[in-house]
C-alpha cells in the first residue's frame, strides 16, 4: 500500500516535546527527617545550600553511585504547590522515587503531621548564578587524587584531569561518597580540570592545586558564556547549504528540535536545520545521490540560512514509489512544511 499525508512540523515538534516532558516526570513519596548537608551522603562538607533551595536525601533506588548528588529536583505536593531543591544525602531502604525532605521543604507542601505525603518531581536546573567550585580530599597528594564538585547548577556527569595544559584528559572514578578519585594519583602537584555536566556542558578550572581539604572557584558554572558546551559540536557532522539544489536520497528524518521559524532563508530560530550527508553534497549545478539523513538539531542561536539572494525558501518535499525509495525536489513555496504525496488510491493519514 502506498502513503499519502500532509504532517505539519509543528505537529512533529508538539510529539517531541510531549515524548521529552513524559519521560523525565517521575512519581512517589516524601517523607522528611531532619536534614544533613555537611554529614550527608553526598559529603558536602564545606558547602551550605543558597537560601533559594531546600534540601532532600534520595532514595537508594536511585542513587546511581552518587551520580544525583548536587541535582536539584522540582516537587509538587498534594496542594499543588512547588519546591525546589538539591539531593544532598541518601535514604536507605527508601522506595522507588521517594524523597526525604529537609523539615522546611516538607512543611512547604503540607502540614508535618501528615508525615507521607505523595508527590510528583522532575530533575531541573539549580537557580545558582555564581560559579561551580572544586573541593581537595583531605589527603591528597601527587600521589593519590580525591575532588568533588559543588555549587554546580546541573548534575556532574564526570571529572577529567590534565597534567600537560589540557593536550590530554585522563578519567578519574566517582565513589560512592561523591568523590572523583584517582588511587595513584596524577604525579604533580597542580592539574587542570574539567568538569562535564549531565547535559554535557564543560568548565575548565586551570592549575588546581592539590592541597589537602582546599576548595577552588571556577570562572563560571554550566551554561554561561565563559562555559564551553561539548556537546553541540558533536551533534551535526555537516552542514550542507546550497542556492539551487539538494541531494537526492534514500532518507531517514529525525526530529529533535522544540521550535522552528520560517524566515526569508531556511529558517531562524533556537533550532538549526542540518543535511548530514555520508557520500555527497549538492552544489549549485546539480543534484548528487548520497545517502543523507536530515535532522532538525536544537542548538541554542544557531540558524542555517540559505546562500541564494534570489530564490525563495526551499520546501523539502520527499515523493515515493512504491520500492519506499525516497527522491527529494526543491521548489519555492511560502511556508515550511513536509508534504508527502503518492500516487495510489489508499490513503492512510498520520
Amino acid at each position: 500500500m502506498l502513503f499519502s499525508s500532509a504532517l505539519t512540523l509543528p505537529a512533529f515538534l508538539t510529539l517531541a516535546n510531549a515524548a521529552v516532558l513524559g519521560k523525565r516526570a517521575l512519581s512517589g513519596q516524601a517523607t522528611f527527617y531532619g536534614g544533613n548537608v555537611a554529614g550527608g551522603a553526598c559529603s558536602y562538607s564545606t558547602y551550605t545550600l543558597p537560601s533559594n533551595i531546600f534540601g532532600t536525601a534520595l532514595s537508594d533506588s536511585n542513587w546511581d553511585t552518587s551520580a544525583n548528588c548536587g541535582a536539584c529536583v522540582s516537587v509538587t505536593g498534594p496542594a499543588g504547590n512547588s519546591i525546589t531543591a538539591m539531593i544532598v544525602d541518601e535514604c536507605p531502604g527508601c522506595g522507588t522515587n521517594h524523597l526525604d525532605l529537609f523539615p522546611t521543604a516538607f512543611s512547604t507542601l503540607a502540614t508535618p503531621s501528615t508525615g507521607v505525603i505523595d508527590v510528583a518531581w522532575s530533575y531541573v536546573d539549580c537557580p545558582i548564578t555564581s560559579p561551580l567550585q572544586v573541593h581537595n580530599k583531605e589527603g591528597v597528594s601527587k600521589y593519590w587524587f580525591s575532588m568533588q564538585v559543588v555549587n554546580a547548577n546541573k548534575a556532574v556527569s564526570k571529572l577529567e584531569v590534565s597534567t600537560d595544559g589540557g593536550s590530554t584528559w585522563q578519567a578519574t572514578t566517582r565513589m560512592d561518597y561523591n568523590f572523583f578519585e584517582n588511587s595513584s594519583g596524577f604525579g604533580t602537584d597542580s592539574v587542570d580540570v574539567k568538569v562535564t555536566s549531565s547535559a554535557g556542558d564543560v568548565v575548565i578550572v586551570n592549575n588546581v592545586a592539590i592541597t589537602a581539604g582546599s576548595v577552588v572557584t571556577a570562572d563560571s558554572n554550566f551554561g554561561s558564556s565563559a562555559s564551553t558546551a561539548a556537546s553541540s559540536s558533536a551533534v551535526v557532522a555537516a552542514v550542507v547549504a546550497s542556492s539551487s539544489s539538494v541531494a537526492s536520497s534514500t532518507t531517514s528524518v529525525a526530529l529533535v528540535a522544540t521550535s522552528v521559524v520560517a524566515s526569508s532563508s531556511v529558517a531562524s530560530s533556537t533550532s538549526s536545520i542540518a543535511l548530514v550527508s555520508t557520500s555527497a553534497v549538492a552544489t549549485p549545478s546539480s543534484v548528487s545521490p548520497s545517502t543523507t539523513s536530515i535532522a532538525l538539531v536544537s542548538t541554542p542561536a544557531a540558524a542555517v540560512e540559505a546562500t541564494s539572494a534570489t530564490s525563495a525558501p526551499a520546501a523539502i518535499i520527499p515523493t515515493a514509489s512504491p520500492s519506499t525509495t525516497l527522491s527529494f525536489s526543491s521548489r519555492p513555496i511560502p511556508s515550511f512544511a513536509t508534504e508527502p504525496t503518492f500516487a495510489d488510491q489508499d490513503v492512510c493519514e498520520w
